[in-house]
């Protein structure tokens, strides 16, 4: 059964139209599911830098559906979609954000990827900001789950050669690499948020 996985993973790299079916569906998927699985297919599929350029385009492309969509619609029109989000605090930053807490968002994950995408289309900001400010705060767990995709996957290639646990062996320091980028983003994410909290905080309690 594995074998077979394998086989019909191999025979669609191979095939053209893989690429421009995959940018299809996860940019259809951003508009209404989480889309955290389609990375790690993106670097499954076109290997890491191929996965990264197509996964990154393609999670841009996903986000802009739903930031137009909202800005089209309206709030009113939203309302019923957006009722548990609107009151809170995450979501009141989300009515005019700046660069940086927008990246802050994105890196963090919450709200989540499509909630985001349609609040920040029914605040001020302007789709450029919008663009660039995903692209970075998108970029590093990107590249993360592209390349964890695609060092698994050749350590599941080379185990039917060599076995699982020398495959891993043979992979352990980019692993433990990827895994050491993961916990920074984290501890960065989590980080910058509370220090503009607490920046606000004294803003606010200055005024």
């Amino acid at each position: 059964m594995l074998a077979s996985f394998i086989h019909l993973i191999e025979a669609l790299k191979g095939n053209p139209l893989s690429l421009p079916v995959f940018v299809i569906l996860y940019a259809a998927a951003c508009l209404i599911v989480p889309v955290s699985l389609f990375p790690v297919a993106g670097g499954v599929l076109f290997g890491f830098r191929g996965g990264m350029a197509v996964n990154l385009a393609a999670v841009l492309l996903g986000a802009t559906g739903p930031f137009f969509i909202a800005r089209r619609l309206g709030q009113h029109a939203l309302t019923r979609f957006f009722s548990r989000w609107r009151n809170r605090d995450v979501a009141a930053r989300l009515r005019n954000p700046g660069p940086g807490m927008f990246i802050v968002i994105r890196l963090l994950g919450f709200p989540p990827f499509v909630v985001t995408n349609y609040l920040a289309g029914l605040s001020h900001m302007r789709y450029r900001r919008f663009l660039w400010t995903s692209a970075v705060g998108l970029l590093p767990w990107t590249f993360v789950m592209t390349f964890f995709a695609d060092t698994f996957w050749t350590i599941l290639l080379e185990a039917g050669m060599t076995g699982f646990r020398r495959a891993m062996m043979n992979h352990a320091q980019p692993l433990l690499w990827g895994g050491g980028v993961m916990a920074a983003l984290l501890v960065a994410g989590y980080g910058m948020n509370g220090w503009r909290g607490k920046k606000r905080v004294k803003l606010s309690g200055g005024s």
